[in-house]
């Protein structure tokens, strides 16, 4: 039985517009195509947990749209990506935001988003890497899509959510494009904040929302936003060849000091 398009109200209309936003923060795209709004979603092969997820969350919008496909990219299917694309009038307003010439992410969009939005983008772009006895660990957020100043308001926006304070710096992978570092605390912090959204208890995100074992040596503190000591604009250029910098922040008091590295990472 062929489903009607749905009506949404105004208000479904503007929740599914910060759901499809959040989307577009790590993985998801919209483009325009013959006067039709799509959006477009990739995950791994071991993702699909996530995929039929962000399906279903769709879906409470749009009950009509298909499913998720996988995409093997050998004979075997072992390598692969899933793919979900959705079609909706109701994107032109996400697109509107994003897409006005080219990806373009400003603080008034991302005032709209909260705790999903964050857990959507880690689940994309970020990774937790583990220390010495799981006690020691530390957070990356792969912003390699960003230009340098949409990188710094998204390190601003997820510090005013959760208190998690990123240091920006070159990504390994993209030398030339920016990443958010986050120390132990900063890290403990973050995914302490998203621990009630459905990415941070998905198995098949398990690797990506870990916390690190608790030791009477280790005191985790959750940083605290009127006691913060924010970055100056001091930029150490990190680049090779003539790319994009990408700067090292440093303290307030560093510059004044006259010290040349950037501020210690744990």
């Amino acid at each position: 039985m062929n489903q009607q398009r749905p009506a949404l109200n105004p208000d479904e209309s503007a929740a599914l517009t910060r759901l499809v936003l959040s989307y577009c923060l790590g993985r998801g795209s919209i483009c325009l195509s013959s006067r039709s709004y799509s959006l477009q979603l990739h995950q791994p092969k071991a993702h699909a947990d996530y995929t039929h997820y962000q399906w279903r969350r769709l879906r409470q919008f749009l009950p009509a749209i298909k499913e998720p496909r996988y995409h093997p990219t050998d004979a075997a299917g072992d390598t692969g990506q899933w793919r979900l694309r959705v079609s909706s009038k109701y994107f032109e307003t996400a697109y509107n935001l994003l897409y006005p010439d080219g990806f373009n992410l400003t603080s008034s969009v991302l005032e709209l988003l909260g705790s999903e939005a964050i857990a959507s983008l880690w689940s994309d772009r970020g990774r937790v890497l583990m220390g010495r006895g799981a006690v020691h660990c530390t957070g990356r957020l792969n912003l390699s899509r960003y230009r340098l100043e949409e990188a710094e308001l998204v390190g601003e926006w997820i510090y005013r959510l959760t208190g998690a304070e990123g240091r920006l710096q070159a990504s390994p992978r993209s030398p030339f494009g920016p990443m958010l570092s986050y120390d132990s605390v900063a890290t403990e912090a973050l995914i302490a904040s998203l621990s009630s959204t459905w990415m941070a208890q998905a198995e098949c995100l398990a690797r990506k929302f870990r916390r690190p074992h608790r030791s009477n040596r280790a005191v985790f503190a959750v940083a605290v936003p009127g006691r913060r000591q924010r970055p100056v604009a001091t930029r150490a250029v990190l680049q090779r060849g003539s790319g994009r910098r990408v700067p090292v922040l440093q303290r307030e008091g560093e510059a004044a000091n006259g010290a040349s590295g950037p501020a210690a990472a744990a």
